[in-house]
């Protein structure tokens, strides 16, 4: 069965993340900086930067000769922190088989999906769509669509920013006929002039180059070259591994517009305390750190994080210890999102089980609350502390939104 496979590449991705923020920076050339100073280094540029010859990894000094109007930006981790876990969680709302490559981009197979879009095309505008909904529409990716990894990612840098590139079974000869050694990825230039060495200029001549030379050049990688050569690319979409996955648990959610105040945001984040206690305990695990994100309407996201000094996986206990954050981080007048991420994850099965009689019975109101809400649909018993959240209940508690990690 012929598989379908989506690279997703974030455009420009922190530059435009602070020009999202800010609309000052919109239309202008900018770059993302460690430290806004002359002798610092260029993280991202803008698309504006771009035009103008400046590249990642450039000194700004270079930059500014480059494009003198250019506008140095310090970095800001936690807002794309927050933006690449929300970035991914898109993703994972259309396959589970999900693989990062890098903080802005990501494989994913949508094989399974694609009949219920009519297709690829259509499955992809649906992601734009959301990308856009959560996080404004100066923040935009490409996507490119093949039947494997190696053209996904050729074709996601064939229409950039913002675009579509699908490359189909009957195109690729002519598309591989069109582009470099090192257009591929995997081939850099060292690489490239090793090829070049052999008499290998081109991507049809590395195709149909003998196998065994590659070999007794590039030793085991000289197989994968000749198939690259062809367009082809066996490799599965790997999600990262079961480890990986569950460094963190969170859940964060888009306030409506009637809940965007303190007081109003808070059943919300008490919710949100319950589904991150309810996965921790689903996947067997304990947190010993939580993290409290909120976002402003200039979507400004500060974030804080505490270690309590022991482990939870109760709801109840990680929204007490949100709301300690909450008073020493503050919360914007008017709070656009609100998350909670859990990390420092350790098993459950390495703690020995609580000796007093009230932590038992908690646990075993725990236990029972879930096996309910599994039977009968998550929402069904909740505390009452969530009431002035209950119409939000349909989509926090089955979180169908791509602020859901799964």
């Amino acid at each position: 069965m012929s598989r379908t496979i989506l690279h997703v590449d974030m455009d420009s991705y922190f530059a435009s993340v602070e020009q999202q923020a800010n609309p000052n920076l919109r239309g202008k050339p900018v770059v993302v900086t460690g430290k806004p100073t002359i002798k610092s280094v260029v993280a991202a540029a803008s698309r504006e930067a771009k035009k103008c010859g400046v590249e990642s990894a450039m000194a700004t000094w270079k930059a500014r000769r480059k494009c003198p109007d250019l506008i140095l930006v310090p970095g800001d981790p936690d807002r794309y922190e927050w933006l690449t876990n929300n970035f991914f969680d898109i993703l994972r709302t259309y396959s589970p088989k999900l693989e990062p490559f890098g903080v802005d981009e990501a494989f994913l197979d949508v094989t399974a999906r694609v009949r219920d879009y009519r297709s690829p095309v259509n499955l992809v505008k649906r992601i734009k769509e959301d990308v856009e909904e959560e996080f404004g529409n100066w923040i935009t990716c490409s996507v490119g669509i093949a039947r494997n990894k190696l053209l996904a990612k050729l074709a996601s840098d064939m229409e950039k920013p913002d675009g579509v590139t699908r490359i189909r079974d009957d195109d690729v000869s002519d598309v591989l006929k069109e582009m470099s050694l090192t257009d591929l990825c995997g081939i850099g230039s060292r690489t490239e002039k090793r090829l070049n060495r052999l008499g290998i200029n081109s991507v049809p001549e590395l195709g149909d180059f003998s196998e065994k030379e590659l070999k007794e050049e590039f030793g085991i990688d000289g197989a994968r070259l000749k198939l690259m050569g062809q367009g082809k690319d066996p490799s599965p979409v790997l999600p990262a591994s079961y480890e990986e996955e569950v460094k963190s648990v969170g859940n964060s959610l888009t306030l409506p517009e009637y809940k965007r105040t303190s007081r109003k945001a808070l059943p919300v984040l008490f919710k949100l305390a319950q589904k991150v206690g309810y996965r921790l305990r689903k996947k067997e695990l304990m947190a010993g750190t939580l993290k409290l994100m909120v976002r402003d309407g200039e979507f400004n996201v500060e974030g804080k994080q505490l270690t309590p000094g022991r482990y939870v996986d109760d709801g109840n206990l990680i929204y007490s210890f949100a709301l300690e954050i909450k008073e020493e981080l503050g919360f914007p007048a008017t709070p656009t999102m609100v998350g909670i991420r859990a990390s420092k994850l350790r098993s459950k099965g390495s703690f020995s089980q609580p000796l007093l009689p009230d932590r038992r019975k908690r646990e075993e109101l725990l236990r029972v609350m879930d096996e309910v809400n599994e039977e009968y649909g998550k929402g069904t018993l909740y505390f009452a502390a969530q009431t002035g959240a209950e119409d939000l209940l349909p989509s926090v508690g089955e979180f169908k939104r791509p602020g859901d990690l799964n």
